[in-house]
């Protein structure tokens, strides 16, 4: 379901790590209500946080490149997730998200709590299809 290569783990360059969706749920899991440029009522995301999925993955790098299915690349300070509160989202009211609705995962935001991610720089990294991160020095 999620790839994280890169600087993860304890190797310094070619780590790697891969979780399903049940490795995704064991972790801590994180929710907020928020509205989206791409949804007009608030909607509950669920999932883990990027504060949490970086610390479990190992994360030592600076850099990400966040990869969707279709090959949709963002490229991303590590530091500018976490201070956005960022969640990788698996569930949307509950529901498990599908391919054809932005899933299985999602990288949003909270938009309406955090004022400052109300901005096109945090909107282009709400990358939603999210199958592989690259975490790079």
């Amino acid at each position: 379901m999620l790839r994280v290569i890169g600087m993860v783990g304890d190797d310094v360059e070619d780590g790697r790590v891969e979780y399903d969706a049940a490795a995704l749920d064991a972790l801590p899991q994180t929710r907020f209500a928020t509205t989206t440029p791409w949804h007009d009522t608030p909607v509950e995301f669920a999932g883990v946080s990027a504060r949490d999925l970086f610390q479990a993955v190992g994360a030592h790098g600076e850099n990400l490149q966040l990869i969707a299915l279709n090959d949709y690349v963002v490229e991303a300070k590590v530091s500018d997730i976490i201070a956005g509160d960022g969640l990788f989202a698996t569930r949307q009211n509950g529901v498990p998200m599908p391919v054809s609705d932005k899933g299985p995962i999602f990288l949003v935001f909270p938009f309406d709590q955090r004022p400052e991610t109300q901005h096109q720089a945090y909107y282009s990294r709400a990358v939603w299809q999210l199958a592989e991160i690259v975490v790079t020095p």
